[in-house]
């Protein structure tokens, strides 16, 4: 998760409670942004739900991909997420096949 925010956020985690960002200063946890909570929920869920990843710009692809080859991860998105930087991406679009 370390990673996520580092990439996503361009922020450093320096505790547990605490993010220093480049543009709010020190924040709390509770402050990153919605791309990297939507990021989190998909990576400790459990229960199958449907992600809606639209939160989510082009950064979050490869991390997307990389949950994905982990377990199965169904997202939805309202707009068109650019994959092309992610090698070997293979997906199922549930509503077309």
């Amino acid at each position: 998760m370390i990673a996520m925010i580092k990439d996503i956020d361009n922020s450093n985690v320096i505790g547990t409670h605490l993010i220093q960002s480049p543009v709010l200063g020190p924040i709390s946890t509770k402050n990153i942004s919605g791309s990297v909570r939507t990021l989190i929920l998909m990576a400790f869920d459990q229960s199958g739900k449907i992600f809606n990843a639209s939160f989510c710009g082009n950064n979050c692809a490869k991390w997307i991909a990389e949950l994905g080859r982990k377990k199965d991860l169904t997202i939805n998105l309202h707009h068109v997420m650019d994959f092309s930087s992610v090698p070997a991406f293979e997906a199922i679009m549930l509503n077309t096949g």
